[in-house]
């Protein structure tokens, strides 16, 4: 297929499924296959053709800012950090090694806030580039003896603008020979990186889908079946903040100010309630260890 096309539709047919494709150019094409794998995202056509009557994209408020700035990984030195309240935080974990001559690794970091979203998104662009004095009030003292959020945020060369969305899940992300994959089938919000880590584990599956059972409806069946239900449900999961509902817990009980955390929650208590976030989205590391890998080394998909 040509590049610079976009999907907008399909057609089941006995055989096989049509496409329809546009070009960048505006021309309208009919591409037959054996299958159509939709990974068209958030906005996605084919979705919208599958599941004409779902709502819309839904917005809870949180706005969020993301970059990248040289700085020191701390702790462990791959630790992912929150620092904050359940509406008003920072994330960050280092993105590559620490440079063998200055000792800095690239820091990922994501600024956000909840506001009222009764208005809706206003914005416009669901990704778009903005100016620190945009956002950068919103973390005036956030100065630790570890961490100095304002310099980490001013430290990035550029700056990106979300809103913090999602879809309603879906009852099936197959129709005849066509699924979903990725945010078309599932796009969440994006907390312990849920959503990336996801999508490699939808194509994983539908891999192994179809050495089973070849390149046929039947293998779209069985991904269905292995992921969707368990994965609409940590869409709703993480609606609810995913691992950061701790720090809801935290503002519960004590407003965010301590000097012991353990005597506002319990190691015990925070380890458990990680341990089932991480069980539900799959992150169970004793689980992902000693699990065989998803495609056997040197499978492949059988001829029909």
């Amino acid at each position: 297929m040509q590049t610079g096309c976009r999907v907008t539709g399909y057609r089941n047919e006995a055989q096989g499924v049509t496409a329809f494709v546009e070009t960048h150019q505006g021309q309208r094409l009919e591409v037959p296959g054996r299958l159509l794998i939709a990974a068209d995202g958030l906005h996605s056509a084919i979705r919208a053709q599958m599941h004409p009557d779902q709502p819309p994209i839904q917005w809870g408020g949180a706005i969020m800012w993301r970059g990248t700035t040289p700085g020191k990984a701390i702790r462990t030195g791959a630790s992912f950090v929150g620092v904050g309240s359940l509406r008003h935080r920072v994330v960050l974990y280092p993105i590559s090694p620490p440079d063998p001559l200055t000792g800095l690794s690239t820091i990922n970091w994501i600024a956000e806030i909840t506001v009222d979203n009764a208005g809706g998104w206003t914005q416009g662009d669901w990704n778009r580039r903005v100016k620190l004095e945009d956002f950068i009030h919103h973390f005036e003292g956030w100065n630790y003896d570890w961490l100095d959020v304002p310099a980490m945020l001013s430290g990035a060369s550029e700056v990106f603008e979300y809103p913090m969305i999602d879809r309603d899940p879906v009852p099936t992300w197959v129709d005849g020979r066509v699924a979903l994959i990725g945010d078309a089938a599932h796009v969440m919000y994006p907390v312990g990186s849920s959503g990336a880590s996801q999508g490699i584990v939808d194509t994983r599956v539908l891999g192994a889908a179809m050495i089973e059972h070849g390149v046929t409806p039947a293998a779209l069946q069985a991904y269905d079946q292995k992921l969707c239900k368990d994965i609409s449900a940590l869409v709703l999961r993480n609606r609810g903040s995913g691992p950061f509902g701790i720090l809801g817990l935290v503002d519960e009980r004590c407003g965010g100010v301590f000097d012991d955390i353990d005597a506002v929650i319990p190691k015990a208590e925070r380890d458990e309630f990680m341990a089932r976030y991480k069980q539900a989205a799959g992150f169970a590391i004793e689980s992902l260890n000693a699990a065989p890998s998803i495609i056997a080394l040197g499978a492949r998909v059988r001829p029909d």
